[in-house]
């Protein structure tokens, strides 16, 4: 709080000096400019996190949890919550996660938007901060309102699991070198490491919202989780087999997303236990790079998986939606609270435009499954891919609810 009141307060007297700055060199009004800016960052580090008084731990398998004052059981329910959960991704993935978990709960009045946490850990140990505003504290609370579990913490067990294992290692990419001389080692297993760490994050992030009641949206539209897997897929193709350990930002995004979008295709494909054979399959060796990941994926589900991502299509509509939110919903007058808003339709025969939809329809069904976020809307399209329509259920206003034909081809 006292940064931002610093950084309101410097706003005020920027805002005031360039005002008479300006009256007293009689500039004309249309010449005035106004700036100002608030800075509340909540920064997380080895010092600061000693300065939190921590009341104690509470533990389960290898998940600790530290807390502060009176949220002793919360602790013990979050960890049984999180050993109940690691154990279900590896009966469902095969993994075997070998990396520990230290979570910490931490009570604001209002958690912080805007962070950095910079923690240094043992390389078998993975630190999460999780945290909770003051009087909403219970644990089913905790885990709804929380973004980064539990996607996250799964994610990165999983993927130092597997670089980390005694056996079945996968290589990384390696980067070293001074300063302006920097080397490379591509491995190129990014694509296996990343993407089935977020496939087993996107069994914990289903498991977890199939827990919370459906009062609880927040969850569902605000976790870290990857929420377009098959549009990204369909965009990146094979390159994603030649995904560096570096590479641009916005590239990130879209390899991320495919690579998630690539563990989805086989498990609907293949099925699930096909995933299970094929970490089955790395943990019999001692290390596996990338063309080894390749042909044991291949010879697991007897086909080209370079092919498999090279040939998958899918259907973009062309609309421009935002997810719904309470206070977009006020701001834009709009109905109900959740789904997604179209903010635009364009012409030129998109399949949006052929289906009649229109700006400020609120999508909340795609065939039979409810949409309360981007992931939804791309599951429910994925379930119906090789139809010619699906049915679209939308909210208009002055008009109510109505279903229009979306075309898929």
């Amino acid at each position: 709080m006292l940064a931002l009141l610093v950084g309101l307060s410097g706003g005020c007297s920027g805002i005031n000096k360039g005002i008479t700055e300006s009256v007293l060199a009689r500039r004309k009004s249309r010449e005035w400019s106004i700036r100002y800016a608030s800075r509340s960052l909540y920064t997380l580090t080895d010092k600061t996190l000693l300065e939190v008084e921590f009341e104690g731990s509470r533990n389960a398998g290898d998940t600790v949890v530290r807390y502060q004052r009176g949220l002793g059981d919360q602790a013990q329910c979050l960890a049984d919550k999180t050993a109940a959960l690691l154990e279900a991704v590896h009966e469902r993935t095969g993994v075997v996660i070998t990396t520990r978990s230290t979570l910490y709960l931490l009570r604001f009045d209002q958690p912080p938007q805007d962070f950095t946490v910079s923690l240094t850990s043992d390389p078998n140990e993975f630190l999460l901060p999780l945290f909770l505003p003051a009087g909403q504290e219970s644990c089913d609370e905790i885990v709804a309102q929380s973004r980064s579990y539990p996607y996250l913490l799964v994610h990165e067990l999983v993927e130092t699991s597997l670089i980390r294992r005694a056996g079945g290692t996968v290589l990384p990419d390696l980067a070293w070198g001074a300063p302006g001389l920097r080397m490379h080692v591509n491995n190129y297993t990014r694509w296996f490491r990343d993407g089935f760490a977020n496939y087993a994050g996107f069994i914990a992030y289903e498991i977890v919202a199939g827990e919370i009641p459906s009062a609880k949206r927040l969850y569902q539209q605000e976790t870290l989780v990857h929420t377009e897997p098959f549009s990204c897929l369909a965009q990146v193709g094979d390159k994603l087999f030649s995904w560096p350990q570096s590479s641009e930002m916005d590239l990130e995004r879209v390899y991320y997303n495919a690579a998630l979008g690539l563990f989805l295709l086989i498990a609907d494909r293949f099925g699930e236990p096909a995933i299970r054979d094929i970490i089955h399959e790395i943990a019999q060796r001692r290390a596996t790079n990338g063309r080894d990941l390749i042909e044991i994926t291949n010879r697991v589900l007897q086909t080209d998986v370079r092919q498999l991502a090279r040939d998958f299509e899918f259907p973009r509509i062309g609309a421009r939606v935002e997810q719904m939110s309470l206070a977009l919903a006020l701001n834009k007058g709009a109905e109900p609270h959740t789904g997604l808003f179209v903010l635009a339709v364009p012409g030129g025969g998109s399949l949006a435009a052929r289906a009649g939809l229109q700006e400020r329809d609120v999508i909340l069904a795609v065939g039979d499954t409810p949409v309360a976020n981007h992931l939804d809307f791309e599951l429910g399209l994925f379930k119906v891919r090789n139809q010619r329509t699906v049915p679209l259920t939308v909210q208009r206003a002055s008009v109510g609810t109505l279903t229009l034909d979306l075309p898929l081809r």
